[in-house]
């Protein structure tokens, strides 16, 4: 009963699939206000939107001594580099704060990723200028643009995820462990997209812009659902990273290619897909993906030609990817590079800011946690629920007993087995948990709700409904699915 529970919970929240969100971010706010008052500027004040062009007059409201500060920090990390050199850096730090008016750095230093890292002292400044700027007011006056901007973008960033996870056979909410947060920031410069990954998070976050590029969006979801898949099976392309010495210090080759197989390969397969869901003519198929081969993806056309009779198959991208690595024959790449390579002119460069592939991560120091929360959750997905269990167990007994992912995750293996009362423990256990993430917490919640409304017991049914409103976190359309439970019982059994 409760993983039917489960799976129209899902279903019912298209817009949000596989823990993807699209929406606006106080945290980035206040570090863009900060950042605009330290001095960071890209664009002319008639290039502005309205709300950079609010944002940039909170600086009047915060003392000089702050201001100068801002601007010391500021100048002293900008060095001889660019202003939009700095961009990337302090969203990667503002995805890893916590919510103001705290705004603390969520994880030890050396776990940060680098560019985060280095601007990490920029946090403190940012919580300073919330409060002295009342950014809370201002982001208060300024919210309606950000939705507006939201429900005109997200229906067709939707339609891309759906059309992308459609064609890779990916089902609705395939990714318990792991979010994509899509966010508007219309204090951002004008049409940027950044793109930043940090362990199994992913995050684009979009400047202004009259000419939305879903595309952005749909590689870096291509890089959130392929990139753990690529890791895993890899290996079975065997001599792969021969192929690297070919392309090594080249001109017009990505040195992220050449250093890295697993990059280059995953990087190969995306590019090979992207033409694939496009349905590009050949001869602008074959220009695409002659010019990605060029740049250093050599395993670009085999993917591209690969797929075509992967297309026909009712599995998944998840189920076939290892037959596919296991049947790359490397020498007959070899040979294509010798015929193709150097036939092929240097492609253009991408501008700055349409940085659409997210920079590779450096590797984090070992975090056995996260490896065995991976590992569960790789089983669950792939059907192995008594490997998924045995590691979420291990996670309980070696690293600490009160691990909200490993509550959850238990919770979602009892529901799929159909034991409610070992899934209402785990849930119950979740939302007490300090470690569990807010759209954990949320949907536990609502699960909770529709389990006693299951048994019949609608009044704690509706309490377990407001806990979850209260929560406020709205990952998969949460609050207006609890909202619904609040009003009308779930199921028909007991009506």
């Amino acid at each position: 009963m409760v993983l039917a529970l489960i799976l129209v919970a899902v279903r019912t929240a298209p817009a949000q699939s596989s823990n993807v969100i699209i929406d606006s971010d106080l945290r980035l706010f206040t570090v863009m206000g900060a950042l605009n008052a330290a001095g960071f500027d890209v664009e002319i004040a008639s290039q502005y939107h309205p709300v950079r062009a609010e944002v940039r007059k909170l600086a009047e409201g915060i003392d000089p001594d702050l201001r100068q500060r801002l601007r010391a920090f500021y100048t002293s990390r900008k060095g001889t580099e660019s202003d939009e050199a700095q961009y990337a850096k302090y969203v990667s730090l503002a995805v890893v704060l916590t919510n103001p008016p705290e705004l603390n750095v969520v994880f030890r230093e050396e776990l940060l990723p680098p560019d985060a890292r280095s601007v990490a002292g920029f946090a403190p400044l940012a919580r300073e200028f919330y409060e002295q700027a009342r950014v809370s007011q201002k982001w208060a006056e300024l919210r309606s643009q950000y939705d507006q901007v939201i429900d005109a973008l997200g229906p067709r960033l939707r339609e891309t995820i759906l059309r992308t996870d459609a064609y890779l056979h990916i089902p609705f909410g395939a990714s318990t462990l792991r979010t994509l947060a899509i966010y508007v920031e219309l204090a951002a410069p004008v049409n940027s997209v950044n793109v930043r990954n940090y362990q199994d998070d992913y995050y684009v976050v979009m400047g202004p812009t009259n000419a939305p590029q879903p595309e952005d969006v749909r590689h870096t979801y291509l890089h959130f659902q392929l990139d753990s898949l690529v890791t895993r099976d890899v290996a079975k392309i065997r001599n792969g990273a021969s192929l690297l010495a070919l392309i090594n210090g080249v001109p017009g080759v990505n040195p992220a290619y050449s250093n890295d197989f697993r990059i280059m390969t995953t990087e190969s397969l995306i590019r090979a897909i992207e033409a694939r869901i496009d349905r590009l003519p050949p001869d602008r198929a074959l220009e695409s993906i002659n010019g990605h081969y060029r740049s250093g993806l050599l395993l670009a056309p085999y993917f591209y030609e690969a797929l075509t009779g992967a297309e026909t198959r009712e599995d998944g991208i998840r189920e076939y990817f290892d037959e596919l690595a296991a049947a790359l024959d490397v020498k007959k790449e070899e040979q294509r590079f010798q015929q193709a390579f150097n036939q092929i002119p240097i492609p253009q460069q991408e501008p700055v800011f349409r940085a659409e592939a997210p920079k590779a991560p450096v590797a984090p120091p070992t975090d056995p946690v996260r490896d065995l929360l991976r590992q569960a959750e790789t089983a669950f997905n792939a059907g192995d629920i008594e490997k998924a269990r045995d590691a979420f167990q291990k996670v309980l007994s070696d690293y600490g007993n009160n691990n909200g992912s490993a509550f959850y995750g238990l919770a979602l293996i009892a529901s799929r087995e159909g034991d409610s009362e070992i899934a209402q423990q785990n849930f119950e256990r979740t939302v007490q948990s300090p470690s569990a993430e807010p759209s954990m917490k949320v949907w536990s919640f609502i699960y909770l709700g529709r389990i006693e409304d299951l048994e019949c017991n609608r009044d704690r049914a509706v309490e377990y409904y407001r806990q979850a409103i209260q929560q406020g976190d709205n990952t998969r359309n949460a609050q207006a699915i609890a909202r619904e439970g609040v009003d009308k019982a779930y199921g028909e059994a007991c009506r």
